[in-house]
């Protein structure tokens, strides 16, 4: 028998305030956000008025991605274009290489991941951090 943590409702949307409130304080355009439980499934997920309809699916997809390949995304996209490997090839369309999902573990298990879009893919890696860092403490 094992344990396996995961990331619940309240933990998402501790997340997804912190990612909102770090946009609202930093200059850029609408952000959308979602946060993953580990095996890719959305738990919870926020635009912001305006946000545009690729950033809609973009954290999503990119939310998705670093919770199935436990990767932040812009890690797997870097180490799948290193690799010569186009990840359309890979039968997954969800899948993205795109920067701006980071991958949440407890305990060094994958738990989830929280995927921002609608800026830069360093703005939204670094807004999806701030969500990590919300909910790093939580028990």
């Amino acid at each position: 028998m094992y344990v396996k943590r995961v990331l619940g409702l309240d933990d998402a949307r501790v997340a997804v305030d912190a990612v909102l409130r770090a946009a609202a304080e930093t200059a850029g355009a609408p952000i959308v956000v979602a946060v993953t439980d580990a095996d890719g499934e959305l738990i919870a997920y926020a635009r912001m008025d305006g946000a545009g309809h690729v950033s809609r699916s973009m954290a999503v997809r990119k939310a998705y991605t670093s919770a199935k390949v436990g990767l932040d995304s812009g890690a797997y996209g870097e180490r799948m274009r290193n690799a010569g490997i186009d990840l359309a090839l890979l039968g997954d369309p969800n899948l993205c290489g795109f920067a701006g999902a980071v991958c949440v573990r407890a305990d060094g298990m994958v738990v989830g991941a929280i995927g921002v879009s609608g800026r830069t893919e360093e703005e939204d890696e670094e807004l999806a951090r701030a969500g990590e860092r919300a909910i790093a403490g939580l028990p």
